[in-house]
């Protein structure tokens, strides 16, 4: 049965639809579209849904980039912010003598850093004003380095070396008003006697660029001090130590909250050098309290057998303990413009005319090419008079140290008497000599074989090689100047007798001493013996090696040694009879200034004993005047202290 109260729609439809109650309230008659309730229309919410779902991709694809692809880096970033690592500075080994004396040793330095990172965003000025007065710093210094920081960094920058104990008891007093500042401490060297040992083991200071990169050092972090001079740069690799570290906990200033963990240091390891201390201090006090001699020069002493280096000695020193504490500019420039050039290593860098040291090189040069024997006799008569190879009627004096002439000379009173005469002679011939002499090709042939020109190679930075003048020399050196650049007969007798232009240094003078007084071999300069690591082991032995093989035969060394043995006994160097010890040498007095001939260095080099040679020494003193004046002294009583100390003679 129909329901009564059913109403329906007169709509013709594939389907009718029952309407709820107040829909039927419409009047039924009403005429309208036919409309399906289906096809109503509704929002349109495709394109909302749309990007809605693209919003949640993308939204999770960032997400899983933050947490899975980059997720280890930002948890790195926000441990940083939290755990820090505090470099625990190794102490560098130490540098020992030969007998085990320390030349130095590690003491307790404090530095001022800053983890830029931690510096605040507002008021870092008025910390750094504040900071300045409290530990009285240079507010300049120290704003200018914290304004070339990088501020994200958080690796401690030294902002100021060396405080004291008591300013760094301060600063902790009052560190939390300073956040991202903190006083780390560090160990440092303090060089025992630096006037003496300066030029021999140099200095340390602040690692900068240009020496991680010189030392290719991955290792060494900001603030580690490393080796600038000396062996202390010529050794880095073994003196530097391992640096430890704690873990840390911090606050968002930068304070330290907990220690989490150490990793202790490991210190360097210490050389042990071939250098007799009490000997290089010995020279040291004579050079300096002789009156007459200026404390310009060098010492070098070494064994001719082995290359073992016993004291180097360039002076002025300086002190090396103003660089270890952190230099001032001032102190700094104080050194470097001072005209007697304490940062000039003499011994090795300086460059002089040798004069008469090398009249035994150049006998052996002679008597090995056949151009003399022992008992070739040239006339010495102060004076050699030479033409002008352009014109006939000029000519030129070469005159002898004694200008009424020292009579017949044979090679062996030649290097006693130091006759310029005879070597002019056996270096270029003469006009009046049967004698054709060397020649400057197989003169400098001869310096080059007893490594004249050449480096030693001895174990510190800065070595000069000197000048071995010859033809190709001058004319490359001159080339602008078309009179100077021409070789002649004079320039020969020069480089003949250690004069002109030729140059060596102090080390290179004993080096060709050793080789006469080791029978013509010529042992490479060593100053390092051994290395030893922090627990006693040795690490490395420097063993002899040879630098020079013999090329003399023995008959033509016994003639040269003889000659510098009738040095000591009846030449020049007859101060050296009194010692307790016989000796053989040969002084030197060279030119440096063409136009003031008596402005002259002057030189000795010996070795003893003569039967059993063991100690070669040589002796330069800047401006010195006569050899037998200035250097024979200051090599006598190093030699009577060696003997007396050493040999228990």
């Amino acid at each position: 049965m129909k329901d009564p109260f059913a109403v329906t729609t007169n709509l013709s439809s594939r389907s009718k639809k029952e309407l709820d109650w107040d829909e039927s309230a419409m009047d039924s008659q009403v005429e309208i579209e036919d409309v399906h309730d289906s096809e109503r229309v509704s929002g349109n919410f495709f394109f909302a849904r749309f990007f809605l779902i693209l919003m949640l991709f993308l939204l999770g694809g960032r997400l899983f980039y933050l947490q899975v692809v980059r997720g280890g880096y930002f948890q790195e970033m926000a441990e940083n912010n939290r755990i820090r690592s505090q470099v625990i500075r190794a102490p560098r080994g130490l540098i020992l003598d030969r007998f085990s004396k320390p030349l130095l040793e590690n003491i307790a330095g404090f530095n001022l850093v800053t983890v830029p990172f931690d510096l605040p965003k507002i008021g870092t000025e008025d910390q750094m004003r504040k900071l300045s007065r409290l530990l009285n710093l240079d507010y300049a210094d120290i704003s200018k380095k914290i304004e070339a920081m990088d501020k994200k960094s958080i690796t401690p920058q030294v902002i100021a070396q060396d405080l004291s104990l008591e300013s760094s008891i301060l600063f902790q007093t009052h560190a939390s008003e300073f956040a991202g500042f903190s006083v780390e401490k560090t160990p440092i060297r303090h060089y025992f006697q630096p006037e003496k040992f300066s030029a021999l083991v140099g200095y340390t200071g602040l690692a900068d660029e240009k020496d991680l990169y010189k030392f290719n050092l991955s290792d060494v972090e900001a603030g580690s001090q490393v080796g600038k001079q000396g062996l202390e740069v010529f050794y880095e690799n073994f003196l530097r130590g391992v640096s430890g570290e704690n873990q840390v906990e911090v606050d968002s200033s930068g304070k330290i909250l907990n220690v989490l963990g150490e990793k202790a240091s490991q210190p360097g390891n210490s050389l042990s050098l071939n250098i007799d201390a009490d000997l290089q201090t010995e020279i040291y006090n004579n050079f300096t309290q002789n009156g007459t001699v200026p404390v310009r020069g060098a010492v070098i002493a070494l064994n001719p057998k082995t290359g073992e280096v016993l004291a180097l000695l360039s002076l002025p020193g300086f002190d090396n303990n103003l660089f270890s504490h952190g230099i001032s500019q001032q102190d700094y420039q104080k050194l470097a413009n001072d005209p007697k050039k304490p940062f000039l290593n003499r011994a090795i860098s300086g460059q002089y005319p040798p004069g008469s040291t090398v009249k035994p090189v150049v006998a052996a040069a002679a008597l090995n090419e056949g151009l003399v024997n022992e008992d070739t006799v040239i006339v010495d008569k102060g004076l050699l008079v030479i033409p002008n190879q352009y014109d006939s009627n000029v000519s030129y004096n070469f005159v002898g140290w004694k200008l009424t002439g020292l009579g017949p000379m044979n090679v062996k009173s030649a290097i006693a008497q130091s006759s310029d005469i005879y070597f002019y002679i056996v270096s270029g011939g003469h006009p009046s000599s049967k004698i054709e002499g060397l020649g400057i090709l197989k003169l400098a042939d001869y310096y080059r074989k007893f490594n004249v020109g050449k480096v030693t190679g001895i174990d510190l930075p800065g070595e000069k090689a000197g000048v071995v003048a010859d033809p190709a020399w001058k004319a490359k050196a001159f080339a602008n100047d078309a009179i100077m650049k021409k070789w002649y007969l004079g320039d020969t007798y020069h480089v003949g007798i250690g004069q002109g232009d030729m140059l060596t240094t102090p080390l290179q003078v004993a080096f060709w001493t050793s080789i006469f007084a080791n029978n013509g071999v010529g042992m490479k300069p060593k100053i390092l013996n051994s290395v030893k690591s922090s627990d006693g082991s040795e690490i490395l032995q420097n063993k002899p090696e040879i630098l020079v093989e013999k090329f003399l035969p023995d008959s033509i060394l016994k003639t040269v040694q003889e000659g510098m043995r009738e040095t000591i006994i009846s030449g020049s160097g007859r101060q050296l009879l009194s010692l307790p010890i016989t000796s053989a040498g040969k002084t030197g007095t060279s030119q440096f200034d063409g136009s003031d001939p008596k402005k002259t260095h002057a030189w000795f080099t010996a070795y003893a004993p003569y039967e059993d040679p063991q100690i070669v020494i040589t002796v330069l003193v800047e401006a010195g005047g006569e050899g037998h004046a200035a250097a024979v002294p200051v090599a006598k009583h190093a030699l009577e202290w060696w003997a007396k100390n050493r040999l228990n003679k």
